[in-house]
């Protein structure tokens, strides 16, 4: 739960990058783990800050940091067990 509260203060943090457009890899199927990602965006958060976030479940959860890494994404919900 500590990530997706750390995620979504990013994504909300986002408008002092200047970045309209953004892409948010999550690193399973859309899920209650995701909760806050995806109230802020239907509420209107996003917009109201001035961005537009596409959510995107992949095929590959451990594909998320990768496709970040190689510039596909914006940011990636990653699951770390073993993070405390």
């Amino acid at each position: 739960m500590k990530y997706l509260i750390t995620a979504a203060a990013l994504l909300v943090a986002t408008p002092a990058l200047a970045q309209n457009k953004m892409t948010v890899l999550l690193d399973w199927f859309i899920k209650s783990d995701h909760r806050p990602i995806i109230v802020v965006k239907e509420l209107g958060y996003f917009a109201d800050q001035g961005l537009e976030v596409e959510i995107i479940p992949p095929a590959d959860p451990s594909a998320p940091p990768k496709l970040v890494a190689a510039g596909r994404g914006d940011i990636a919900v990653s699951y770390q067990p073993n993070q405390h």
